[in-house]
């Protein structure tokens, strides 16, 4: 069975839930391996169009590493370096789009010079995914 979406391959994950895989977080460890598979069945990176768009809990994952120091992480209070920040730099290179929802950063008192340099704020998180899904984007939802 081949692809049919080759040339237009959309899909908007929501991450909310502070949820890891392989010391990553989830959304963005599937992103990575979803951008990875199309490219080994021949979908290039232009025709790729992926947007993550952070929420919640899994906010803290965008951090750049003095804020993530800071964050309160009962997992791993050890963790003071945001393990993240070499994938969402990879994915960034990709095209990919890493986004935070303002109302969640507002909330947890953070600022622009608090996240990765990659990462792109939106204004909020439900219409933002909302949006792309009326312009045809896969809705995967890591909660």
């Amino acid at each position: 069975m081949e692809l049919r979406h080759t040339e237009d391959a959309r899909a908007v994950f929501q991450a909310s839930g502070d949820r890891w895989r392989d010391g990553i977080g989830a959304a963005l460890f599937y992103a990575d391996k979803v951008t990875q598979a199309y490219e080994r069945l021949g979908v290039p990176l232009e025709a790729q169009h992926i947007v993550l768009v952070f929420h919640g809990d899994a906010a803290y994952h965008l951090l750049n590493d003095a804020a993530f120091a800071r964050y309160d992480r009962r997992a791993d209070p050890t963790q003071t370096q945001n393990p993240n920040a070499a994938v969402i730099q990879r994915l960034a290179e990709r095209g990919v789009r890493v986004e935070i929802c303002a109302s969640t950063m507002e909330q947890r008192g953070w600022e622009r010079d608090d996240l990765l340099p990659e990462i792109i704020v939106a204004p909020n998180a439900f219409p933002r995914i909302i949006d792309l899904q009326m312009d045809g984007y896969a809705h995967l939802d890591f909660d």
